[in-house]
Parts: C-alpha cells; structure tokens; sequence
C-alpha cells in the first residue's frame, strides 16, 4: 500500500513538473487535452444542467440536446487554445465543469 502511494504522489509531483514547464511542446499537448477531455466534460455537465432546467416538453430538450453539444464543445476547444495559459485553460474548464455538474445536482437534490 505504501509503494502504491509513492508512486501516486510521484506521479502528482511529475504532472505539476510538466504543467509548469515552459516547454512549447508540453504546452501544447496540455491544451491539446484541454480541449478535448475538458471539452468533453464541460458539455455533457452543461448538457445535464439544461436538461433539467429547461421548461420545456420533454420533445424540445430531446431536440435541443442532439444540436447543442457540438456547439459547447466548440467553445471549450476554442477556449483551450485562446487562453493565456495551459495551467489557465484546465483550470476555467474543470471550474465550468463543476459549476454546471453541482447546479445540475442542486437542481435534482431540491426536487
């Protein structure tokens, strides 16, 4: 168990090394995944947030969820390469992330 988190904590300790690297080539690939995890999470918790929170019949959200994703994703990838920083990128998409997930899960819980 120990080793386990040895090399847990390495491993935390080597992905803050390469995130604070000014390596273009490392900051790419951080943006790179960025966009495409972030992106992803960021519009499925959007996605859950406005489904439920949307007033309409059920037909129209069911509609609206299969245009609006593409739309959401888009921005989190344009975001992803327009931020100041890759350590910035992650941190506005995880933060987004999170925003849209506990409103989504406040929404149900009040229910």
């Amino acid at each position: 168990m120990l080793i386990i988190n040895i090399t847990i904590l390495n491993s935390i300790r080597q992905l803050k090394e390469f995130s604070a690297s000014t390596n273009k080539t490392g900051q790419v690939i951080l943006r790179i995944l960025a966009a495409v995890l972030g992106g992803y999470g960021l519009t499925y918790s959007t996605l859950a947030a406005l489904a439920i929170l949307l007033p309409w019949p059920r037909v129209d959200v069911v509609f609206f969820s299969a245009l609006f994703p593409s739309l959401v994703w888009l921005g989190g990838i344009l975001w992803a390469f327009a931020a100041p920083t890759a350590q910035r990128a992650w941190r506005d998409m995880l933060g987004a992330t999170a925003f849209c997930s506990l409103l989504a899960m406040v929404v149900v819980w009040g229910r």
